[in-house]
């Protein structure tokens, strides 16, 4: 279970890493000088934030069998 929200956590932040490049890539400005984000944006970044939550879950996660482990031995 550690395992595989490490690698979701990785692939969120890669995938969103990815979206928002493309988003950024897609953006335009009007007229006015205003400039028009792609809808992708905020989804990349969404997908960037919930992978590094994953992440920091992850490694909280292995921190504590960690310390466990430890506390066994002695």
């Amino acid at each position: 279970m550690k395992r595989n929200t490490l690698i979701t956590s990785i692939v969120l932040i890669v995938v969103g890493f990815v979206v928002a490049r493309i988003g950024d890539s897609l953006s335009t400005i009007t007229d006015a000088g205003v400039v028009q984000d792609s809808s992708l944006m905020p989804i990349g970044a969404i997908l960037f934030v919930l992978g590094f939550l994953a992440l920091f879950v992850a490694i909280i996660w292995y921190l504590i069998d960690f310390i466990r482990s430890r506390v066994k031995k002695s």
